[in-house]
């Protein structure tokens, strides 16, 4: 009897590594909405025109679509032409629209895209990301149950600017 209970222990490293997957797991399940009363609070979106005519009554111009369009979600920004006016008052930005039922796919731009581990939130709910192209940092934030502003900073430095303010007022002021 003694030998059956001995084969059922586990090493230290094993229950290590079985603790952390659990606690992986978990955290994606809660970044992704999962359970009955997450997915009601995902399932509350936004409409892509509802954003775009909260960006339009703000600063006087309408958010366009992008030119190529995803299953999960509606990609809203200025377009390729952007006036430098408005690269200068809000920078480079797309904003994500969640479609219904596809909440759960935002949850992608808040992993790492070279290792696909959770990035780490800020105290001021913003999820930062290096760019391993420009070597500078992208901001990441979520709105309500579907809607994501990816800002490119241009900075070395994690710092959200006057910039991303004037976004994250807007984007604050969604409905819903």
């Amino acid at each position: 009897m003694g030998d059956s209970v001995q084969a059922r222990r586990y090493s230290l490293g094993a229950v290590r590594r079985i603790a952390l997957l659990s606690l992986a797991v978990l955290a994606l399940a809660l970044v992704a909405g999962c359970g009955a009363a997450g997915n009601q609070t995902q399932e509350q979106t936004l409409s892509p025109a509802q954003v775009r005519q909260s960006f339009k009554q703000a600063t006087g111009r309408e958010l366009e679509p992008a030119a190529v369009s995803d299953p999960a979600w509606d990609q809203l920004g200025y377009g390729l032409d952007m006036p430098q006016s408005l690269v200068d008052r809000y920078g480079i930005f797309n904003v994500y629209v969640g479609k219904p039922g596809k909440s759960a796919s935002l949850a992608s731009f808040f992993k790492n895209k070279q290792t696909g581990k959770p990035l780490e939130r800020s105290t001021d709910a913003i999820y930062w990301e290096l760019d391993s192209q420009s070597k500078t940092w992208v901001a990441y934030k979520r709105y309500g149950g579907n809607v994501v502003l990816v800002w490119q900073s241009g900075s070395k430095e994690q710092a959200a600017d006057e910039r991303f303010d004037r976004l994250d007022s807007i984007l604050s002021g969604l409905p819903g």
